[in-house]
């Protein structure tokens, strides 16, 4: 006979305990959701128009007996256009031609082709913003309002020609110009006895008046184009009087404003890519 011990009875302290479960944990209290940064400030668009000088006078306005030179000079005209192009004179035939279309429509111009062709605009445009930049970090420091968005805007600047000497087709297509920058900038602070940093996004503005003033001329492809007699198809019905506005590509910078010397801002890149006025274009 085969006898069993009895199985000893646990201890109440040794008793199994059972798996702890953990508390939930509380949810948080309800607000809000996450809010994404606003977005940096659009830079602002081109000033109003300037005042440009009176032009011809006004459009249609001579007696239709006394146009017969004028209809005339109307085909002189129009194949001065085809021979400037010809010729590469892209932008002067361009324009003369919207001018002889007689529809007084306003005419955009590529202004980064503008800049590119003309350096010494580029130069004097980049001047323009380089100004406002320099008032606006001068002011940050001195509030030491750094790390917030400011943005600008520069009245006309109808001080800069555009000579014969440095580019005869953009010369013959416009000669005078107005010029404004628009943007906006962050200044930061910079290390102690350091310059301050911006971060910079810009534009430039152009506009003309594509008028004619009597007293003077031009010679074009050994043609003497008078101001006088082609204001005169304006004042005939033959032609009209226009206004040329556009606007570059964003440019961006960052980095120091030295305290004296030029401000390192970008050019423009050439951008034509076939359009009518890029001298590399196919022609038919």
């Amino acid at each position: 006979m085969v006898v069993t011990s009895p199985t000893p009875k646990p201890s109440p302290g040794l008793a199994p305990q059972a798996p702890a479960v953990p508390s939930p944990t509380p949810n948080p209290a309800p607000g809000p959701p996450p809010q994404a940064p606003p977005p940096p400030a659009p830079i602002p668009g081109a000033p109003a128009k300037p005042k440009s000088d009176a032009g011809a006078g006004e459009w249609d306005s001579e007696p239709w007996y006394s146009r017969g030179e004028d209809i005339a000079y109307a085909k002189i005209a129009a194949a001065v256009v085809d021979a400037a192009d010809a010729l590469g004179y892209t932008h002067a035939a361009a324009h003369l031609d919207h001018y002889l279309d007689n529809t007084g429509d306003t005419l955009d111009v590529n202004v980064d082709s503008v800049l590119h062709d003309v350096p010494e605009a580029n130069t004097y445009a980049n001047g323009i913003a380089a100004k406002e930049i320099r008032r606006i970090a001068a002011a940050a420091v001195a509030a030491s309002d750094y790390d917030r968005l400011i943005t600008f805007e520069t009245p006309w600047d109808g001080d800069f020609y555009i000579k014969k000497s440095m580019n005869d087709d953009w010369f013959f297509a416009m000669g005078g110009i107005w010029l404004s920058a628009t943007g906006v900038v962050i200044t930061r602070e910079g290390a102690e006895g350091a310059a301050p940093n911006v971060e910079v996004e810009y534009r430039i503005h152009l506009y003309d008046r594509y008028n004619w003033d009597d007293g003077k001329e031009t010679e074009i492809l050994f043609v003497t184009v008078s101001d006088e007699t082609l204001a005169g198809l304006h004042t005939a019905g033959l032609a009209r009087e226009y206004d040329i506005e556009g606007t570059s590509d964003v440019r961006k910078y960052s980095g120091p404003v030295p305290s004296d010397g030029a401000m390192k801002l970008p050019g423009s890149k050439d951008s034509r890519d076939g359009e009518r006025t890029d001298p590399g274009r196919q022609r038919n």
